[in-house]
């Protein structure tokens, strides 16, 4: 177990005395029903500050994504999917608390975390990557990407399909890694090919062209 980790362990067992949320395992289904509670979000939220900083802004280089105006429809599966064991990740369950969690909490933390506008609390500029031809990521995204994503890569909530501008390079390379091994799902389908036919070019400049949807300049 890295070091890192049992540093942010050590922070979240530290950080829980401070943190005065009973999570709504025993939620009624009224509760259920109910609009998401913005406030039992962020303080939800302090958790998963410890490794996705404190606006869920990610760490440069991808390590830990950006949550930041991720869609909240997306973040509420993703969230689901760890707490249920669909996926697993040690720092989502156990520093995350996410085991604890009632589909209300979720909804709440997923609510406020798609509320932050880093723009306007902390502006990211997320680099391209070295060697990506943007003019041909664009090509390939509009024509392959463009009917799940967006065409502003905002995210389809029809499809479930999540946000990818403004996201670290480093994170979309791991993920498509993780597709193309299969130790991850694309698109909700087991048996999805997307990747296949795509030379490491070609992903290297779709990923180029992610990174500069949001530029401002």
């Amino acid at each position: 177990m890295s070091s890192s980790f049992l540093r942010a362990l050590a922070l979240s067992l530290a950080f829980s005395g401070t943190l005065a949320v009973t999570p709504s395992v025993l939620a009624s289904t009224s509760d259920a029903e109910a609009e998401p509670d913005l406030d039992l979000g962020q303080r939800l939220h302090r958790q998963c500050a410890l490794c996705h900083g404190q606006y869920s802004q990610g760490i440069l280089g991808g390590k830990y994504p950006r949550l930041a105006g991720l869609p909240d429809y997306y973040l509420t599966k993703s969230l689901t999917d760890y707490r249920d064991g669909v996926r697993e990740h040690a720092a989502m369950t156990v520093v995350g608390g996410l085991r604890t969690l009632s589909d209300y909490d979720l909804a709440s933390l997923s609510a406020y975390i798609a509320s932050i506008d880093l723009d306007v609390v902390h502006p990211l500029n997320v680099p391209t990557p070295e060697g990506a031809d943007v003019e041909n990521g664009q090509d390939i995204y509009h024509s392959d990407c463009r009917t799940c994503h967006g065409r502003a890569a905002e995210g389809n909530r029809r499809k479930e399909s999540p946000k990818l501008s403004g996201q670290y390079d480093g994170y979309l390379f791991r993920q498509i890694e993780k597709f193309k091994a299969g130790t991850r799902m694309h698109a909700n389908d087991p048996d999805d090919e997307t990747f296949v036919d795509y030379s490491d070019q070609d992903i290297l400049d779709i990923i180029g062209f992610l990174t500069t949807i949001d530029d401002k300049n």
